[in-house]
């Protein structure tokens, strides 16, 4: 098995080059879903340098990585679109990005506490991949970064967020009411979380299903 791979998808590294810069300013810092749904920040256009320094917070994470779908293989490349940009690219697609970072910063890592910040470009939501790269993000903060409790978070509009974190058995843990205002309503900030113990919990019954009939 492969450390940085799931099913479907590729983890690796963002790097300082023109494509991964053009890939978070356009398709991630600009995207009208991600800055309604994924950021208390106010909603505006974002200028190149701010790619840079998305960048740089994401090298500072514990764990900071750009989401990727394989290189297309050649059948696949024979069967897209004629004229597709997409068409003749070598390189794992990048499609979105994830973060494991410190909940109260670096000086409180021995209290083994982290959350997980995750965005999709658009055209690549609703597809499951949220769950199949969180799934790997847990794996990875529970088996390789030594942590007891992971926490993610969503706004209470974002009922496709909060049912497939629920669904993955993150557990509701509290809530900042009316912290939010959203199209002049205000709305409230859910937090969720998941200890290590019910992490082996969740990956204990789903080997029993796995091989409960062998």
């Amino acid at each position: 098995m492969e450390l940085f791979k799931s099913e479907r998808l590729l983890y690796r590294a963002p790097e300082d080059s023109a494509e991964d810069k053009e890939f978070i300013h356009s398709s991630i810092i600009n995207d009208n879903t991600i800055q309604t749904m994924s950021t208390m920040r106010l909603s505006r256009p974002a200028n190149k340098s701010a790619a840079d320094e998305f960048i740089k917070q994401m090298h500072g994470a514990v764990l900071g990585v750009l989401i990727c779908l394989p290189a297309p293989t050649s059948e696949d490349k024979t069967t897209a679109s004629e004229g597709s940009s997409s068409s003749t690219t070598t390189k794992p697609i990048p499609i979105g990005h994830m973060n494991i970072f410190y909940t109260h910063g670096a000086d409180a890592s021995h209290h083994r506490n982290a959350m997980i910040g995750i965005s999709f470009a658009e055209g690549y939501r609703g597809k499951g991949y949220g769950g199949e790269a969180i799934n790997w993000a847990l794996d990875w903060a529970f088996m390789r970064g030594g942590f007891h409790r992971i926490s993610i978070g969503a706004f209470s509009f974002n009922t496709n967020a909060l049912r497939l974190y629920r669904k993955l058995g993150f557990v509701d843990e509290g809530r900042d009411r009316e912290a939010i205002f959203h199209l002049r309503k205000w709305h409230d900030l859910v937090s969720l979380g998941m200890l290590e113990n019910e992490w082996e919990e969740l990956r204990s019954k789903q080997s029993e299903i796995t091989h409960g009939g062998e």
